[in-house]
C-alpha cells in the first residue's frame, strides 16, 4: 500500500472522483460501516450490497494527522467490464497463467492478470499511453457484485499519483464503458486501523 507524502493534504488534492473541498455530507451507509473497527461476518451481506460511491468523502483520504488509517477503496469499474476483458484476453492470446502445482506441473489461468493485459492491449491499440506511475490493477472488491473483480484506476492511498481526469475520460471511451467509475471497497482492507497495523 502506498503511503501519501508528508506534505500531502486531503484539503488540497483535486480530482473529479473526490468530494469538492469543504463539502460535508450526512453519514451514508458505506461511511458508517467503514468507520467500524471491523466488518463482522454478519455484516458481509449488507457490505456486499452497498452501492459504490460516485465521489469519495474526504474523510476517507488517508492523512497522517488522523489517529486511524482509513480503509482502502478502489476507484474503477465493475459491471460488464471484467467479463468483457477476460473474453478479450482469450480472443487475443493474452491469457496469463500461473503455476498452481509445481510437482504436477498444473497451470491455472490468472483472470486478474489476464484482464489487466487486455486493458493494456486495448490502450495500446488506441494510442493511449500508460500513466506514469501506473496505478491500474484488477482487484477483488467487497461490493462489486457477482463479478468480484474490478478494474481499479487508483485507490484512496494513490491520489498523489493518480492518472489525470483526462486520462480516465479517454480510458472510459476506449473501453466503451458508459458509466463513470465508482469507489469500491477492498475485499480485505475494509476497516479503520492504526497506522502501524499490518494486514
Amino acid at each position: 500500500m502506498s503511503t501519501p507524502p508528508t506534505k500531502y493534504s486531503p484539503e488540497t488534492v483535486s480530482l473529479a472522483s473526490l468530494d469538492p473541498p469543504g463539502v460535508e455530507r450526512a453519514e451514508q451507509e458505506m461511511q458508517v460501516m467503514l468507520m467500524r473497527r471491523q466488518i463482522l461476518r454478519a455484516d458481509l451481506p449488507r457490505a456486499a450490497a452497498t452501492v459504490p460511491e460516485v465521489t469519495l468523502p474526504r474523510i476517507l483520504i488517508p492523512h497522517r494527522g488522523r489517529k486511524l488509517r482509513p480503509p482502502t477503496l478502489h476507484y474503477g469499474w465493475s459491471g460488464s467490464l471484467p467479463p468483457m476483458l477476460l473474453q478479450y484476453a482469450r480472443e487475443h492470446n493474452l491469457v496469463q497463467t500461473i503455476i498452481w502445482d509445481k510437482d504436477l506441473e498444473v497451470k491455472r489461468t490468472d483472470t486478474f492478470l489476464s484482464r489487466l493485459a487486455a486493458v493494456f492491449d486495448i490502450m495500446e491499440k488506441h494510442g493511449l499511453s500508460r500513466p506514469d506511475p501506473c496505478t491500474l490493477q484488477v482487484v477483488a472488491s467487497l461490493n462489486a457484485g457477482k463479478n468480484l473483480g474490478i478494474l481499479s484506476l487508483y485507490t484512496n492511498y494513490d491520489l498523489h499519483k493518480a492518472p489525470s481526469d483526462e486520462f480516465v475520460d479517454a480510458l472510459q471511451k476506449v473501453l466503451g464503458e458508459e458509466d463513470r467509475p465508482r469507489w469500491f471497497m477492498d475485499v480485505s482492507k475494509n476497516t479503520w486501523v492504526s497506522w502501524d497495523y499490518c494486514y
